[in-house]
């Protein structure tokens, strides 16, 4: 005989491993089909319900109809979808972020090291450091932030006009040497 939605989740709750095992049996299908319908091709969907497994794991409640149980598992499985997309955006954006990164340094247009160098000699002190903790040492703009008992969006706004700055100087160089 099947349990009670109320009996199941109550199992889930208290972490019952039965009543994981009984969870996993019955509804696994369902959660795959609501992968598949929601465009994740069939090889994926086992991943996107390992996620909506977890969802269950960390905000499991105790569901007295079968209905809302079905419910709120469409929901974690939609949710669950949107964040593997996001995920997959945000790798392709980092990766052609890389390659354009890539193809900048081998084109000869781009400003070579020693007008950088120039450059960046033309900038205080406080503006060099902010540059090499950011761009080289790794610093996030939060820890920039906290350093200088300010706001992340302070810093962002600094670092932009300190790189808009350094583009002129490189610019001035180029004109310079032309």
């Amino acid at each position: 005989m099947e349990e009670s939605p109320c009996e199941l989740t109550k199992g889930l709750v208290a972490g019952d491993e039965l009543a994981w095992r009984s969870f996993h049996a019955r509804y696994y299908p369902l959660l795959i089909a609501q992968a598949v319908a929601r465009g994740i091709r069939a090889g994926e969907a086992p991943e996107i319900v390992q996620g909506v497994y977890l969802r269950v794991l960390r905000h499991v409640k105790v569901f007295h109809r079968e209905a809302d149980l079905e419910a709120w598992l469409a929901c974690l499985t939609r949710c669950e979808v949107i964040d593997a997309a996001r995920r997959v955006r945000r790798r392709t954006w980092l990766g052609e972020s890389f390659q354009q990164w890539q193809e900048f340094r081998r084109s000869p247009s781009h400003p070579d090291l020693g007008d950088l160098e120039l450059a960046m000699e033309t900038l205080d002190e406080p503006e060099r450091r902010l540059l090499t903790r950011h761009y080289l040492e790794g610093w996030s703009q939060e820890e920039l932030a906290a350093e200088q008992q300010t706001t992340p969006k302070a810093v962002e706004s600094k670092l932009a006009r300190i790189r808009r700055k350094l583009r002129g100087e490189i610019e001035n160089l180029k004109t310079c040497d032309a």
